[in-house]
């Protein structure tokens, strides 16, 4: 992949990314890295690079990955994410904007929301709704999701972002998602995400990878339905089918297990092995950056 993005070239024949042998930042010395040309360029071109102007910047650099795209990817996403500095004091600051479906080859951090539609009979979790994603998907089709699984547009808060595929993709009702304290059936843990470091098969595609959950107890007799198109069924897993599929099964996609085994921790539903702490365990491996999940 260094390679196919080293000779992608933009409409004037320049390179859009330069190889770089090392370099060094506050963070330290690192080692054969890509850099977009214009960003080179434009340290060349000004004397203050501290005083740079960003938003000239943000519309270079998100043209060059519009034009990489285009070289790279075969069937581009409608989301567009945007990209953020490494550095944690400029969290604020949005680089460019890319395809979703490019993002991943370019090691961008992945952001993904996710609904779990649970059923209590008896004050006991007795079920949740698993959707199907329709073979027509580009990753993973016919693989099971939790309720209802999403990318992070850059024009929505993760809370308007679950609304809007919730509706989208199970038919929730927006106000079953009233996110105030006299709605007890529905809970935001997007304070706690996981954070997990996860790559293709092959081991392209590096990335980090941040999963966003928020829950909903649903009627009994409720049952989700596809408003979109990107799920075929949906199925109300029993927690101990859902348990089994966890640990034995090859039905959920990749990514899907952790934020559902996360599910079965926060309400105490997986079982332990006696005197074993495996929950703590799990849980803290799931927010350490270095799962990789294939």
């Amino acid at each position: 992949m260094k390679s196919t993005l080293i000779n992608c070239r933009d409409v004037h024949g320049e390179p859009i990314f330069v190889f770089e042998e090392k370099q060094s930042n506050h963070l330290g010395s690192v080692k054969d890295i890509l850099r977009l040309h214009v960003d080179v360029q434009y340290e060349r071109n000004t004397t203050n690079y501290n005083a740079y102007d960003p938003a000239a910047l943000f519309h270079l650099r998100t043209e060059s990955f519009a034009q990489v795209a285009k070289k790279v990817i075969s069937r581009q996403h409608s989301d567009i994410y945007p990209v953020y500095p490494f550095a944690a004091n400029d969290k604020g600051l949005i680089l460019a904007h890319v395809n979703r479906s490019l993002a991943p080859y370019l090691g961008i951090d992945s952001v993904g929301v996710h609904l779990n539609c649970y059923v209590r009979q008896d004050n006991i979790i007795r079920g949740v709704w698993l959707a199907k994603r329709a073979a027509t998907k580009s990753h993973h089709p016919n693989y099971w999701d939790t309720t209802v699984a999403g990318g992070q547009p850059h024009n929505l808060s993760l809370y308007e972002n679950i609304v809007k595929e919730a509706h989208e993709e199970a038919g929730v009702p927006a106000e079953w998602l009233r996110n105030d304290a006299s709605n007890e059936a529905f809970s935001d843990h997007t304070h706690d995400p996981l954070t997990m470091t996860t790559a293709k098969e092959d081991g392209s595609c590096m990335k980090r990878s941040f999963y966003y959950s928020f829950d909903l107890q649903v009627p009994d007799d409720w049952q989700p339905t596809s408003v979109d198109g990107e799920v075929q069924e949906f199925k109300l897993y029993s927690i101990e089918e859902l348990d089994d599929e966890l640990r034995f099964g090859k039905n959920l996609r990749p990514a899907m297990r952790a934020v559902l085994l996360d599910f079965m921790i926060r309400y105490g539903l997986l079982k332990e092995a006696e005197g074993q702490d495996d929950c703590s365990e799990l849980s803290k491996s799931m927010r350490r950056e270095r799962i990789r999940l294939w």
